[in-house]
């Protein structure tokens, strides 16, 4: 997609980070139905408390428009859509839950790598899927090594007698 990297910043934040208003009712689900209830097609604890935010319903969309109209771009819509998407296609199979659930992420994580090695490739003389995985594993520290000190430095700043 071409995304720099603001842009994944974004795409993350509104297609995998909105899942963590999970991790917030996780606690009180599994102390009420124990760790093997995680693994139920339903997460219906009977509680009638909402175990996810209103991020993960359609009318998420109030938000995230705005959000998307505001910022001039079109990741956040796109991203938290592809997200909503998935949760109805989860809750509308959740019979078939982890047999499905479990095929589709294999597929796509197969394609996902797929184009990705096929892309790495082009125009390389030395292929091999050894030499791609430390490629993109060097990569991936050389792109996180910022991080750990900005992340010091912003704290630095903010937290008091520093």
């Amino acid at each position: 997609m071409n995304l720099d990297r603001e842009e994944w910043f974004v795409a993350l934040t509104f297609g995998v980070l909105i899942d963590l208003d999970h991790l917030f009712a996780a606690p009180r689900y599994i102390a009420e139905n124990g760790w093997s209830a995680i693994l139920r097609p339903t997460w219906d604890d009977g509680s009638g408390l909402q175990w996810r935010s209103l991020f993960h319903e359609p009318m998420g969309a109030f938000v995230v428009a705005p959000l998307s109209i505001g910022w001039r771009y079109f990741v956040p819509l796109l991203f938290w859509g592809a997200h909503v998407t998935l949760d109805k296609l989860q809750n509308a199979t959740l019979s078939y839950s982890t047999p499905v659930e479990a095929s589709l992420l294999a597929v796509v994580c197969s394609g996902i790598v797929f184009v990705c090695y096929r892309r790495w490739g082009e125009g390389r003389d030395d292929v091999g899927f050894g030499l791609f995985l430390s490629d993109i594993s060097a990569r991936m520290r050389a792109g996180m090594s910022g991080y750990g000190r900005s992340i010091r430095e912003h704290l630095g700043s903010i937290l008091p007698g520093r």
